[in-house]
C-alpha cells in the first residue's frame, strides 16, 4: 500500500515537472516502475483528475484536479506566513539576543513591518509593527531586491533616488548593484548602518514555492553589540537558516522523489528533470543543468 503511494506521487510530480505530455513508456521507464503498474496507477489518477490524457496522442499530463488542490490549498492558515514565521523569529532572537523582524514588500519600492520578536536585551532595537522603510538602504529591503528579476531592478533604480539616509548609505547604482550580488552569493544582506546610525542588521529573503521572494527574515540590534564580523559568522548565517525554513515551509525545494520496483531511488534522473523543470525565476532547466540542480542562488 505504502509503495503504491508513493509510486503515485512519483507520477503526480514528474508530470507537474515535466514540459510536455509524457507516454506510458516514458514515465516507467523515467522512474523504473513497470508499464502495467504506472498503467494502473494513471488509470486511477484520471478518473480523480490529477491526470489527464490526450484521446489522439495517448500521452499524459497533469489534471484539473492539481491546479484546484493548489489553489485551494493557498487559503489554508497552515500556509499563512506569520504564523509560520513567528516561531521562527522567537527561536532567533532566543538564540541571538537579538530583535528579530518579518517584512514583506509594501508596493514596489519599500517594505513593511509585519510581525517582530523583541530582544529581552535593556538596550535593544525596536521597529514599530507597520513602520515602512526604503528597499536600498535596509537589509530585508536589499534582500528582497536581490531577488528582483533584472528587469524589476532596472525599473527599480530608474525610479528611485538614492537619498543618503547616514554616512554610509549605497548611493549610487554601482555600489548597489555590487552590494547585491554579494548578497545573493553568500544568502544574506547586511545593513551596516545605512538607514540609522547606531544600528546593524542583517536579513535573509523568504520564497514560496515557485521561488519568488515574498518577504524577508531580519535581525537587528546596536552597533555597539552587533560588529560587523559578528553579523558575518553570526547572524547572518543564523537569519538565513531560519528563512530557508519558513521557506520550506511554503513549499519552496519540496524535494521531487523517484521510486524502482523495490521503492528506493533508482538512481536514473527523473522524467521531470531530463525534460526540463522551471527553476524560482521561471526558466527551464534541461539535461545536465537539471540534474545537477543548477547553479545556486
Amino acid at each position: 500500500m505504502t509503495r503504491s503511494v508513493d509510486r503515485t506521487f512519483d507520477l503526480l510530480e514528474t508530470l507537474a515537472g515535466a514540459d510536455d505530455a509524457v507516454s506510458l513508456s516514458e514515465l516507467g521507464g523515467g522512474l523504473g516502475i513497470s508499464l502495467t503498474t504506472v498503467h494502473r496507477l494513471l488509470q486511477t489518477m484520471v478518473r480523480r483528475g490529477y491526470a489527464d490524457q490526450d484521446p489522439k496522442t495517448r500521452r499524459y499530463g497533469p489534471g484539473p484536479k492539481v491546479l484546484e488542490v493548489a489553489a485551494r490549498s493557498t487559503t489554508n492558515r497552515h500556509f499563512d506566513l506569520r504564523r509560520v514565521a513567528l516561531p521562527l523569529l522567537r527561536k532567533l532572537t532566543a538564540k541571538t539576543g537579538e530583535t528579530s523582524n518579518l517584512i514583506l514588500p509594501y508596493g514596489t519600492d519599500e517594505i513593511v513591518y509585519i510581525e517582530q520578536s523583541k530582544s529581552p536585551q535593556t538596550v535593544s532595537i525596536f521597529t514599530q509593527v507597520g513602520h515602512r522603510a526604503p528597499l536600498y538602504c535596509t537589509a530585508a529591503g536589499k534582500a528582497i531586491l536581490a531577488n528582483f528579476s533584472q528587469m524589476q531592478l532596472e525599473n527599480y533604480l530608474a525610479r528611485t533616488e538614492l537619498e543618503p539616509a547616514t554616512d554610509r548609505t549605497l548611493t549610487t547604482e554601482e555600489d548597489l548593484l555590487r552590494e547585491l550580488e554579494v548578497t545573493r552569493q553568500r544568502g544574506f544582506a547586511v545593513d551596516d548602518e545605512e538607514r540609522e546610525e547606531g544600528v546593524r542588521c542583517a536579513a535573509a529573503p523568504i520564497l514560496n514555492y515557485v521561488g519568488i521572494c515574498v518577504g524577508a527574515i531580519s535581525v537587528s540590534g546596536p552597533s555597539t553589540r552587533i560588529g560587523y564580523e559578528r553579523i558575518l559568522s553570526e547572524l547572518g548565517p543564523g537569519v538565513s537558516r531560519q528563512a530557508e525554513k519558513c521557506s520550506a515551509r511554503l513549499g519552496h525545494g519540496a524535494p521531487v522523489g523517484g521510486t524502482n520496483e523495490e521503492g528506493g531511488r533508482n538512481g536514473k534522473p527523473l522524467l521531470g528533470e531530463v525534460f526540463g523543470v522551471r527553476k524560482g525565476d521561471g526558466t527551464l532547466r534541461t539535461g545536465e543543468d537539471a540534474m545537477d540542480g543548477g547553479a545556486g542562488r
